[in-house]
Parts: C-alpha cells; structure tokens; sequence
C-alpha cells in the first residue's frame, strides 16, 4: 500500500465524502474546520443533498469533481463505504480517511466488512488511514481534517510529530503539551484499526521530514511489528528520537485494545526488546512527552552519561543525585584542577565536591555563575550539567537566566535547569532560556529523568554507529531443515541437541537406546555417572511423567531405571510414542542457564536468556532480543539481567565463560533465523556455562514446531 504521505499531509485539494450542513456533527466539522483554519487548497464537498455547503459548491459524487483530490474524508455510515472506496479508486484519489467505526473492533460483520475495504484498497493502491479514527492535523500548513474539540484551537507550529492509534486520546496528548506546556507539535494523525496505512508507515516518513525533531506514537498493538527494528535503526542514523508509548501490556488492557481497534497487543517481553535494541524510548505519561520534547529540543546529546550537579540546596542535589543514578548515570569525581578553580569561586561553607553547592551566595556576585559553569563544563569527566536554580523570580531571575544562556550557546555540552518558579514569575528567565533552547524543568526529580533519558538515547546512537560494522552470524544447515521435515508434535532432547549441533551449539555426550542391553552399552561408552530420560513427543515434561533417573553409578542401575522409566511413560501416557531412552553424562560444575527462541506472528523470532532455577521461574530475570542478535547485542543481554552477577564470580566464585555464552546466544540467534518457517518454540534448559575457558553445553532441549493447518 502507498506511503508516498507528502501528498497525505499536504493535499492540494480534498474531498469530504458526506459532508452536512449540520457543521455540529462529525460530518458537518471537517469543512468547517478546514476553512476555519485557513487551508489554502481546494475544497469538494460531496453530498447529493446540498448545492453548497459554507458557500463552497457541493458534488453529487465523487465521479463528477472537476479534478482529483489528493485526499478523500470519508464520513458516511460503515454500511456504505465500500462503495465509496471503489469510487475513490477508480478515480485515483491515492488516499483516504475513513473516520466511520463500526468493523472489526466490534466484531462479527464488522470483520468481513473490514477486509473488503483492505482489499478494494489493495486492488487500487489507495492508501487508507482508519478506519475508526479521527483524522489528522498538520499544523505547519494549516490542514485540520477532522472533528472534535482540538480541531477548534490554533497551534503554534513546532518539532514534534505523533501517530496515535487513539484518537481522542492523541489529541488530547497534542493540546495538553502544546497548550500548557509548550512543547509545540508540527503534525498528528492517528490511524485507529490501520487497514492500510500503519503507525511504523507514519514514524518513517516523520524520520525523513527536514522539519520534524522528535517522533511519538501512541501505540495499542503493530501489525508489522516486525519493522520495529529496521525503522528505529533508520532514525537512530538520523537523529529523530521515537517515544513509544505502549499500552495494553496486561491481560485486561490486551483485551480492551483489541475491543478498540482490533489489534493485537502481543507480548510486552518482545516490544521492550525491539525498543531497546533499536533506540526507541518507552514512555509513560503525557509528562514524559512534554520533559522530552524539551530535553531533545535542546539540540545537544551528551558524550557520556557522567553529570556535573550544581544546587544551591543541599537536599535537592541529594534528590537529583538520587533520580540521575538510579537511572543509569554516573555523578563522577570532578577532577584535581577543576575543583581548584571550584575553590576560588565556591564560599568556604559550599561544597565542591559533586553535586556543588554553591550555596545561595552566588546570587549576589552573578559573575559567579558564569565561572563556576565554565570551570565545570572544562572538565573532561563531565559529559552533562543539571542546575538547580529553586524558584527564582522577577530581575533577579532574569540576570540569573542571562548568565546561563551565554554559557550555553558556547558549549556543546547539554545543560539542564530545575527551577520551580512558576511561568508568570519568570517571564522574562524563561523567554532567554528558551531562545536558546536550555531545557528546563520544574523538579530535580523530571530534570534528572529526562537528562538521564537523554543520556540513554544519546548512548544508543553511539551503539549503532558501533554496531553498523558488525554483522550478525548467518548459518544454513540444509540438514538441520530435512530432520524437522515432516515432523509432527514436540521434537524430543535427543533430535533437538542433534539439531543444536548443527549451529554449532555444544550439546552433552549422549546415546539413544532402545534397550536395556543398548542402554548399558551406552553408560559404559560415555562412562559413568549417567543420567537417563524417556524421549517422546508426547512427553515434552519428562520430569512429571518420572521418565528421569540422574547420577546413575553402575550397569544395574542402568538397567533398572532402564524398566522403571519406560513403565513410568506408560503409565502416564498410555499410548505415547516411545522413541527410546537417551542415556546422557551427568555435567557438573556449571552454572544453569536457560537460551530460549520464540517465534511470533508479530515479531518473527526472538532470543532470550536468563539464568535457571528461581532466576527466571520466579524472578522472571530474562532478557529478550529480536534475531538476527550480534555479538555486542547478546553480552548486553547478559549483562543486563540482575542475575548476571553470578556469572561474574558473585562472593569469590569463579567467573563464568561469559563470551561462549554468548556465542552460544548468537548461534541460537542464527537457527532461529534459518529454521523460522518452521520452529514456533525452542528450549535450552538448562545450558551449563562452565568456567572461563571452558565453554558451555546444552544439557536439554526442546523443540515446538509451527502447526500447518
């Protein structure tokens, strides 16, 4: 479907599909707003009932305009617009709003009548938004195609572009930043059941407008969420920070996203992943659209994420010290030379050290400020500056704001401010601060946040500029392909680890018997101590069925747990398929992990790890990433789960081969890509992770192939 969207946001004419003279009703808003607000291109209302509607000439049908419009309004009953979408096909009008509601999110005919409209947009390549939805502002050149209250306001144009799958909620989102908080936005539209035209369709034409600074989405679930990586990569590239706020992450609010707008939520493990690997920054709350869009219009990203604190409280400098750290940023020792120059400027009862108290003295020698920023921002260990500045109002605010403002257009260095005086106290401070761009908050606590987030983007566009040169392992194993071919149920441990050698993953020393004399044979060649487990596709959980018997020290025992298990299996299952029972050396001296894939409709294939036991059973301590996942990637992985202290050696121990571990990540990273079309699942669990040097060897392994239906 067409995403050429100039043509969407800046339509020479337009069609409004339904149009009333009734200009209180949804259909009757769209003209008058249009109009109101200045749109400068053509206008073709499309009623059979009217002559004109606001003294603009209105059209029988769509077949009969004296041109065609770049954008059709559609604004008629669910029931009648099929029709209406072939006539807008078959005279090339390349995009369409349909606002009506009514098809898949309530279910039942709604369904079959969305689908006909996907595919009369497929078959003349129109590019609908919607349905469902409420239309579309941008701003920056006066085009107002919706309804609704927000439609009533005038903008002031800015840098922030959104796409909302909420309607009424994006705009609300649009006029609370720009209205009371003055974080101005250049367009918004929102797509509501996207049977066409989609969020990340949206978000990449936004990475490639000169004018658009800071990208949000409003997000319920992505159909094509599979784009999630490619596109944050994209606007890592340029810059364009994407805030993604994602609802519906619990059962409940799953089930009231799909009720809205029929989309799938699908697993918040995977969307956190695709976030985090691909720069994308998940918020929260409208605050957090309006902290950041101040924080990013800044213009400046930090080298590092060590900051420089100066206050002239003590207690909110313990406070912003307190957000900074627990956020990921340093608060670093201030080097020997800038601390003496600190020492000629600070009074004898402030603080040097940081966070600097500089005490509220340095409001009685302004030249103070100046000196003590530049001494600071000299400092080779710091990245960043967060000031705390209280509630400074009136003259001596604006003196305060004057000084800060000639330091900042002289460093490339961010500066961030909390100061709590309200707007109408500090107009003048404020005005200067904001000509020059210097992000300010009303707390320590939202300056800290959003100076922490900033430092986090900043670190993910590094990454990817690292990362740009790596590229991921790629393994094809036409063999591995044939074995699952034709398969059907869970492939057992003993086919799996036959598999996972394939990928060059390490797998424990074993032999399948199908007797107690093979069994036997089996213990001897591998030598003792063994472990045995029944092998059946219908026995995933071998333990429940008591189909294992470990530590197994002579021939007898063998034998014996040889008979017990195949009777246990029996006697669980009766008529499972017995494959036979895998004899297996008993690994000592790792530490367990769990690797895992996940192959979902949404994503494709994911990789996770975490570490066994009480680690990811209880703790849910795992870590996700979408494949393909380099080598950098999978020792982030690692390294950011609570657990990974203990492959580190945690209290004295020896530390874990960290790097075959995540070689082992990476090669499961690669099956997952190759055998995509036909593992849904894929357990390692455990994978012993020996100590450095000795690698590591997949004790178990499970396999779920993708049901053909």
């Amino acid at each position: 479907m067409r995403t050429d969207l100039e043509r969407f946001f800046n339509p020479r004419s337009i069609a409004i599909v339904g149009a009333s003279q009734d200009l209180i009703t949804i259909s009757g808003q769209p003209l008058k707003h249009l109009q109101a607000h200045g749109y400068r291109g053509k206008l073709y209302p499309v009623n059979p009932k009217y002559q004109e509607i606001l003294g603009v000439k209105c059209y029988p049908s769509l077949e009969v305009l004296p041109e065609t419009p770049d954008l059709a309004l559609v604004l008629i009953n669910a029931s009648r617009v099929a029709d209406t979408l072939r006539q807008c096909g078959k005279r090339g009008v390349p995009y369409a709003i349909v606002f009506s509601s009514g098809y898949s999110e309530v279910g039942g005919k709604g369904v079959d009548m969305q689908q006909e409209l996907t595919a009369i947009a497929n078959e003349y390549d129109i590019g609908v938004i919607g349905p469902n939805c409420q239309g579309m502002i941008n701003v920056a050149d006066n085009v107002f195609a919706g309804f609704g209250s927000v439609f009533t306001t005038d903008y002031e144009p800015g840098a922030v572009s959104m796409v909302s799958q909420s309607g009424g909620f994006g705009f609300s989102v649009m006029n609370l930043a720009s209205k009371d908080c003055g974080v101005h936005f250049r367009q918004m539209v929102t797509t509501g059941n996207e049977i066409g035209v989609s969020t990340l369709d949206f978000v990449n034409y936004f990475i490639d407008d000169a004018k658009t600074e800071v990208i949000v989405g409003y997000i319920e679930g992505l159909k094509d969420a599979h784009r999630l990586l490619e596109v944050g990569k994209r606007a890592l590239a340029k810059k364009k920070p994407i805030l993604a706020w994602k609802v519906g992450n619990t059962e409940q609010g799953q089930q009231a996203a799909r009720s809205h707008t029929a989309n799938l939520g699908g697993a918040m493990a995977l969307y956190k992943a695709a976030f985090k690997q691909a720069g994308i920054i998940q918020i929260e709350d409208i605050e957090d659209v309006v902290d950041l869009g101040r924080a990013f219009h800044g213009g400046k990203l930090p080298a590092g994420n060590r900051v420089a604190i100066i206050t002239i409280s003590g207690g909110a400098g313990i406070l912003m010290t307190d957000e900074c750290v627990s956020r990921g940023m340093q608060i670093p020792q201030l080097s020997a030379a800038t601390t003496a120059k600190l020492r000629e400027i600070v009074p004898s009862f402030g603080s040097v050290l940081n966070p600097v108290d500089v005490t509220a003295a340095i409001f009685s020698d302004l030249s103070m400020i100046g000196r003590t920023l530049n001494a600071i921002l000299d400092d080779p260990n710091v990245d960043s500056i967060a000031m705390i500045n209280a509630s400074l109002q009136g003259e001596l605010a604006a003196n305060v704001a004057r000084e800060i403002a000639k330091v900042t257009r002289q460093t490339a260095k961010p500066i961030f401010l909390a100061w709590s005086a309200r707007d109408e106290v500090a107009v003048e401070a404020y005005a200067m601060l904001d000509e020059v761009r210097l992000p300010r908050y009303q707390s320590p606590v939202r300056c800290g946040r959003a100076l922490a987030t900033l430092s986090w983007y900043a670190e993910a566009v590094r990454r990817a500029d690292a990362q740009h040169a790596e590229q991921p392992m790629t393994i094809t194993s036409a063999d591995a392909r044939k074995m699952l071919a034709g398969k059907k149920g869970d492939v057992t441990e003993y086919a799996a680890k036959q598999l996972l050698a394939h990928y060059g993953i390490n797998v424990t020393r074993e032999e399948l018997a199908t007797s107690r004399e093979q069994a036997v044979a089996s213990a001897r060649r591998i030598s003792y101590p063994v472990a045995l487990k029944v092998q059946s596709p219908d026995i995933p959980h071998k333990t429940e069925a008591r189909g294992v018997r470990l530590a197994l020290g002579s021939d007898d025992e063998v034998a014996a747990a040889y008979d017990e298990i195949l009777r246990n299996a029996k006697a669980y299952k009766a008529d499972a398929r017995i494959e036979g029972v895998l004899v297996q050396e008993m690994a000592a001296g790792g530490i367990e992990a769990i690797l895992g894939v996940t192959n979902d409709p949404l994503f494709g294939p994911a990789v996770m790890f975490g570490l066994g036991g009480i680690f990811a059973e209880v703790l849910k301590d795992v870590s996700f990433r979408l494949a393909p996942v380099t080598k950098s990637a999978a020792l982030e992985m690692i390294a950011e789960t609570k657990s990974s202290a203990v492959l580190n050696g945690a209290r004295g121990a020896a530390t874990a081969d960290i790097d075959a571990l995540a070689d082992a990540i990476v090669r499961l990273s690669a099956l997952a890509i190759d055998l995509k079309d036909q593992v849904a699942e894929l357990d390692i669990n455990p994978l012993f992770v020996f100590a450095k040097g000795g690698g590591v060897k997949a004790g178990d392994a499970l396999i779920k192939l993708i049901q053909k239906h």
